[in-house]
């Protein structure tokens, strides 16, 4: 039969464990200090973590992510805007997200085959990478050598005439991002290469963070992915200079130079104007036997003022004139954008 303890001898036993108690939770502690780096306070008994100000986490505050966002907005409209021009069709460029990931993450979020322009970030060290959809590359391609740049209902590779196409519209890009990057970094990105497999794009460890900035790209007939990869170590010096007060004051910088160039570029800008004397209708019969000093009637009189017109809208009534050998017209009155006219003293 077992023994049984009388109450005198149970509570000799929990006055000892009671004493023992605090050297083991201390002997916890220490062994949680010895794993995670951290050590107590003696004063307050709290754990203390080392923190290196000099070479803190590596990870963006998510204020830094908004600026990213806003320096890529303006990159973003840029781009549109020269694509457009370029093919000679509608183009638009959205800003979708600014997201910081590993390098492993990024390359496992690329489809299996896509494509990939490799370029160096100068002066910062690293290498950045533009990801474009196939379905978009396809689609420019059919564009630029006088298609409608329908949708490719197929994946294929570029032939070299098509690469060097397509590397005149990524360099167009990079020589955008100079700009929006400008009052931050003075960048000199050069296209290094092109890759059409990520896995074999093996520019830095996985575990390393990268920024990844995602836009959708639209144009008539498609749309798809477009996207920018920085790797941290190439974004980390420049950390501290990337500010709201920075941005705001290029953004100002940036309204008045714009301002200014809409300006001078209208004041060299050549606008056909017609004053038309009046119309008429003839026979086709007579017109090919119309000689010289035949006379037509016209529909307006001799009294009424011209129309002058900008393209096919008529915009102010005038009246016809000579100044020295040139022939003249006088603004009477401006054509409103409704219709009406409005009385114009003409010095």
């Amino acid at each position: 039969m077992a023994n049984i303890l009388s109450q005198e001898e149970i509570d000799a036993l929990m006055g000892a464990i009671e004493e023992d108690e605090p050297d083991a939770i201390e002997d916890v502690v220490a062994d949680e200090e010895s794993l995670l780096g951290t050590t107590t306070d003696p004063k307050s008994g709290s754990s203390v973590v080392p923190y290196d100000f000099r070479r803190p986490n590596r990870s963006f505050f998510r204020e830094q992510l908004r600026i990213f966002q806003t320096i890529h907005d303006a990159f973003a409209r840029q781009y549109a805007q020269s694509l457009s021009g370029y093919l000679r069709s509608m183009v638009e460029i959205e800003f979708i997200t600014a997201d910081q990931i590993s390098y492993g993450e990024y390359i496992l979020s690329l489809p299996g085959s896509t494509s990939l322009f490799i370029f160096d970030i100068l002066p910062l060290e690293g290498r950045g990478v533009i990801e474009m959809n196939p379905g978009l590359v396809l689609s420019m391609v059919d564009r630029l050598f006088g298609g409608v740049g329908a949708e490719s209902d197929f994946t294929r590779d570029l032939t070299d005439i098509e690469t060097a196409v397509m590397t005149r519209l990524i360099e167009r890009g990079l020589a955008l991002l100079v700009s929006a990057w400008d009052g931050i970094v003075t960048l000199d990105p050069h296209l290094k290469s092109r890759e059409t497999k990520p896995a074999m794009m093996q520019l830095m460890p996985s575990s390393e963070s990268v920024v990844l900035i995602t836009f959708e790209l639209r144009t008539q007939n498609t749309s798809g992915t477009l996207s920018l990869c920085y790797p941290y170590s190439s974004m980390e010096p420049i950390i501290p200079r990337i500010s709201n007060n920075t941005l705001i004051r290029r953004r100002g910088e940036a309204d008045d130079l714009g301002r200014r160039w809409i300006h001078e570029s209208l004041q060299t800008s050549r606008i056909p104007l017609v004053a038309e004397l009046g119309r008429t209708q003839i026979k086709v019969r007579d017109f090919l036997d119309l000689k010289v000093g035949d006379v037509m009637v016209l529909d307006g009189w001799v009294q009424n003022p011209l129309d002058l017109r900008i393209g096919q809208e008529v915009k102010a009534k005038v009246r016809p004139g000579l100044q020295g050998k040139h022939r003249v017209v006088q603004v009477e009155e401006l054509i409103a954008q409704g219709g009406a006219a409005d009385e114009f003293a003409a010095s």
